[in-house]
């Protein structure tokens, strides 16, 4: 009976311990808030794989559905970027426009490996919005605050940008290009501001 009623101890004990192994390799942790700080915008790519996050403190991935995120640089030059837009290209997952506070717009082309700037003809670098047009995904609105501010318009990726107008009245909170005709044959760009909603047909 000794011999027995230790055996069952010790197998109690190894279960015990086995336990808190498998949950530590199932549970991923969530990351800290203040990894983020400020969380400005959020993306899913085309493929339905890739989540990103454009917050005060920079650019994070995920590729579980938000439990783990992995920090992305997007300019060696500019290590401590404020991401305030993302704009990610309809059907290519491996297309990603991101708009930060002080460095202007970046893109992606190969899903977030490597990056360039794209903001020739910006008249300012603090980028508030950015919209990809559902139907022409080489053209792009981007909201520009502060220096120069106003709405621009790229029809070539990004290649170079042109000054369409001043924009909303009001902080634009987000920008985006929304698949419905205006019957003059374009689609709404809509703009969230600190003043409420505001649409126009591409510009306003």
């Amino acid at each position: 009976m000794p011999i027995v009623h230790g055996l069952l101890i010790a197998l109690a004990l190894l279960a015990g311990t086995a336990r808190p192994a498998v949950a530590a390799q199932a549970h991923t942790p969530q990351p800290d808030a203040s990894a983020f700080e400020h969380v400005h915008a959020l993306a899913l790519d085309a493929g339905g794989r890739v989540l990103w996050l454009g917050a005060h403190t920079g650019l994070f991935r995920s590729e579980d559905g938000g439990r783990s995120w992995q920090q992305v640089t997007l300019s060696p030059t500019h290590p401590h970027l404020d991401v305030m837009a993302l704009g990610p290209h309809p059907k290519d997952p491996a297309v990603l426009y991101v708009g930060t506070h002080e460095a202007g717009v970046f893109k992606s082309t190969d899903g977030g490996r490597t990056w360039q700037a794209v903001s020739a003809g910006l008249g300012g670098l603090d980028v508030h919005g950015l919209a990809i047009d559902p139907n022409a995904p080489a053209k792009l609105h981007a909201a520009v605050r502060e220096q120069a501010e106003g709405i621009y318009r790229t029809t070539d990726g990004g290649g170079k940008w042109t000054r369409v107008d001043d924009g909303p009245g009001g902080e634009v909170k987000v920008l985006t290009s929304v698949n419905v005709p205006t019957g003059m044959g374009g689609i709404w760009l809509y703009a969230g501001t600190a003043e409420g909603l505001q649409r126009n047909p591409d510009c306003f």
